[in-house]
């Protein structure tokens, strides 16, 4: 426990120093990765898949708005997409945009759960999605917890068209990839039983980690990673849909791992949010808010010096509470 108190207190002190430093690497690291797995799978247009050309946006992402990252992504898909069909680009295209239409004012952060799904299943590990969502999140990110599932499960279909098509000689109508992959998401029992089991277990975690039962994180993990286990396990039964059991609990085992890390990290690192304290004793309740020096100005902060004769009274307090901020930073 001391040796991770010690990392703890080490990251953050040098987070804190090179905050822009580490979170431009962090960021440009990111999405090169994330191109690079949309390349490599999709794998249609070879001027987008050119390495020298994925670090250069890399780079621009980095240095600047997280929503410059998040278009870049879109591009390079639907340059992929266009290679396939031209249409079918065009009507993923407008997906997004009337679903940023409608639900893009509710939060700036559902470009993340939105590429972190069709990613993270390249891996087997988007899982992990839903309880992380849940636990710093609230349900305005369901819809695009949705939309996130249905956008990978209409590049399979896309990736499934193109190989159809590469067995075929006779020219087709410019519709009919569309119409083979609304019947391939029609036909997908997979889909619903992930649409089904994400937006519970969400909805579940969320619940959970609202609680102020101890370790109200911790719990919420194990019990989304048992939800998942359990909604897909009856979809295999009632609508037989094809899942290997054990790559399912390797994949779920790995997720709580994923995310019981991003939790932890999340404690020591994230310094920017208020912190608020509730505790009581036998005569008084206390109530203790911990903000930010960047959000208060130098003329709105009080100071109350407590002076020697008041230090013994005040003694009992300041253990109590210096005893609950430690288990806070433990959950």
């Amino acid at each position: 426990m001391m040796a991770l108190l010690i990392l703890k207190s080490r990251l953050k002190n040098f987070y804190e120093k090179h905050y822009r430093v580490v979170r431009g690497i962090v960021k440009a690291c990111l999405v090169f990765g994330i191109l690079l797995i949309i390349t490599h799978q999709m794998n249609y247009d070879e001027r987008i898949g050119q390495y020298w050309l994925l670090v250069c946006i890399s780079i621009l992402c980095s240095v600047t708005p997280d929503l410059i990252s998040f278009l870049a992504v879109v591009f390079v898909t639907l340059s992929e997409l266009y290679k396939v069909s031209p249409v079918l680009a065009t009507a993923v295209l407008l997906a997004l945009v009337i679903y940023y239409l409608l639900f893009g004012r509710l939060t700036e952060k559902q470009g993340i759960i939105l590429v972190a799904i069709p990613v993270l299943f390249v891996f087997r590990l988007a899982y992990v999605v839903p309880i992380v969502a849940a636990l710093f999140f609230s349900p305005i990110m369901i819809p695009a917890l949705m939309m996130g599932v249905l956008l990978y499960f209409v590049l399979r279909g896309a990736q499934e068209y193109a190989l159809a098509m590469s067995r075929m000689t006779e020219e087709t109508s410019p519709v009919a990839s569309i119409q083979y992959v609304a019947k391939y998401l029609h036909d997908n029992a997979m889909l619903f039983v992930v649409l089904a089991s994400f937006v519970l277990t969400f909805l579940c975690v969320y619940l959970i980690r609202r609680t102020k039962i101890q370790y109200a994180s911790q719990v919420a993990i194990l019990v989304g990673a048992i939800l998942i286990l359990s909604s897909m396990l009856l979809g295999n039964l009632v609508l037989d849909v094809d899942v290997n059991l054990l790559t399912l609990i390797v994949a779920i085992l790995g997720s709580v791992a994923i995310a019981s890390v991003i939790q932890f990290f999340h404690i020591i690192l994230d310094y920017h949010g208020t912190r608020k304290l509730q505790f009581e004793d036998d005569e008084y309740y206390y109530y203790v808010t911990a903000v930010p020096k960047y959000k208060v100005a130098a003329v709105d902060k009080t100071v109350t010096r407590i002076g020697t004769d008041e230090e013994d009274e005040n003694l009992d307090l300041k253990m109590e509470l210096e005893k609950e901020l430690e288990d806070m930073e433990h959950m």
